[in-house]
């Protein structure tokens, strides 16, 4: 479609730290695809997790049932997404996800502070035990993004206009909401409180009868919903205790900024950690489809949906969406390089001037072993010593 209006074009700046935060952070592949395996599909009617496997839908593929009979009775609900325009879905990257220890943490400490499990210690034990026997639920909106921040600006700039036949996609966390935030609230069906039973009694047998268990429903643009049970540990609930903000550097100013520990910002981490994923170690990407580049669409032309305006929630929170002109990013670079030259020269200069205080060996003295370089504490530590020192010879 032709345009008069001018099309910008979007590129992406790369933290320089990045690649070593991501392998600091990011367990080996083998630990995800070890993960992944433990797994157990349920029936999307009943709710009945069966080891032995369950049948998959014969036309999308994304349902599974442990009966014909739970076919039947699921399929006036299942019908209007039943489309094999879905490809392979979000299924396997949830398990992805649910395999990953260190992103399942992060969503344990999410639901801590949603449900304020990190508050249980002081509650009293009747009204604990409550809460540990609630069947509990959250929703959470997942969605495929281009790995490419410019391709995503240009999908949601220029919905009209600007496509791409194959972009590589990504899993990304949307919007985290409880029962009570929708309206009317809502409830778990019975088949969701029979998994949830089935979870909470799997944990008590694990001597986990102190953890809370939380269904949580990855939903993607309601096309399909994955549901899960997680158990909150005590790793969990003590960081959502400690309260221990994240440091966030700017790839552009390199600003580092403290962010407090809530949900938007455990989002914000774990999808820059995703983002970070050059050669899919996490095993959570996947082709953009063309309901993924709809979705993005439907943020950039401001649609009422749902999942479009918790994707314009998530844009408004998370600084990679932020765009700045060619001409401020070349300015900001240009002081950053000023500002490291001038660190450096001050470096220099102050191990000259330590050079210049050296003290001449003399004949048949051995020179002494060269004294480890002092940081800014010890010398000024020294200064105020030897002040001292002068004010007493006065």
């Amino acid at each position: 479609m032709e345009s008069s209006k001018p099309i910008y074009v979007f590129d992406g700046i790369v933290h320089p730290d990045r690649k070593a935060v991501f392998r600091e952070d990011a367990p080996p592949k083998s630990m995800v695809k070890e993960g992944r395996k433990e797994a157990i599909r349920a029936c999307t009617k009943c709710g009945k997790a069966d080891e032995n496997g369950v049948k998959k839908c014969a036309k999308c593929g994304l349902t599974f049932y442990c009966s014909e009979e739970c076919q039947r009775e699921h399929w006036p609900i299942h019908k209007p997404n039943c489309s094999s325009e879905y490809g392979n879905g979000i299924q396997s990257l949830i398990k992805s996800v649910t395999g990953n220890p260190m992103i399942s943490h992060y969503i344990q400490v999410c639901l801590s502070l949603k449900f304020g499990f990190h508050h249980l210690r002081s509650m009293s034990p009747s009204k604990r035990e409550t809460v540990l026997r609630a069947p509990l639920s959250v929703h959470i909106d997942v969605g495929i993004e281009p790995t490419k921040i410019g391709d995503f600006m240009a999908l949601y700039t220029y919905p009209e206009e600007w496509d791409k036949d194959e972009l590589e996609g990504m899993l990304q966390f949307h919007h985290l909401s409880g029962p009570k935030d929708w309206v009317p609230e809502r409830r778990l069906t019975d088949s969701e409180i029979a998994m949830w039973r089935q979870a909470r009694q799997s944990a008590d047998e694990d001597g986990e009868k102190n953890y809370p268990v939380v269904m949580v429903q990855f939903v993607n643009n309601f096309k399909q919903r994955i549901t899960c049970t997680f158990t909150v540990d005590d790793e969990a609930m003590g960081q959502a205790r400690r309260g221990i903000p994240f440091t966030v550097g700017s790839a552009i100013t390199g600003k580092l900024t403290d962010k407090p520990l809530t949900i938007p910002n455990c989002f914000e981490y774990l999808n820059t950690h995703i983002r970070a994923d050059k050669k899919n170690q996490l095993l959570l990407r996947a082709p953009m489809r063309l309901c993924d580049k709809e979705l993005i669409r439907d943020a950039g032309r401001n649609a009422p949906g749902h999942a479009a305006q918790m994707l314009l929630l998530k844009m408004k929170h998370e600084g990679v969406y932020v765009s700045y002109s060619s001409e401020f990013v070349a300015e900001a670079a240009a002081a950053r390089a000023a500002g490291a030259e001038a660190r450096n020269n001050a470096r220099a200069n102050a191990e000259a001037q330590e050079g210049e205080d050296e003290v001449e060996v003399g004949a048949g003295q051995a020179p002494e072993p060269p004294k480890p370089p002092m940081n800014r504490a010890e010398r000024r530590r020294l200064e105020r010593e030897m002040k001292k020192e002068a004010k007493r010879r006065k």
